[in-house]
């Protein structure tokens, strides 16, 4: 029986941010430049702009959050990690 190719693991978020007055879409497109953002678009609620991550392990969503929070128009990030197995 051959061996099977193991699929490589991937850590998928959404990362939802805060950011100052008038800040959104210059966040979003900062944001869409990252390495790991599949994608970052304003939004209306409680948040102002939602990340798509994907990256290799926690180790690299633990990086890629604390670059993204240290942005200087970001007031707050919650990240929220997929259930998926």
């Amino acid at each position: 029986m051959p061996k099977q190719k193991r699929k490589a693991h991937v850590v998928k978020a959404c990362v939802l941010l805060r950011v100052r007055a008038n800040q959104h879409y210059q966040v979003a497109a900062q944001l869409s430049k990252f390495e790991g953002v599949k994608s970052a678009f304003a939004v209306m609620g409680s948040a102002d702009v939602v990340a798509r991550i994907e990256v290799k392990d926690m180790k690299g969503l633990a990086a890629l959050g604390t670059r993204m929070g240290n942005l200087p128009n970001i007031v707050t990030t919650e990240t929220f990690v997929t259930a998926e197995v």
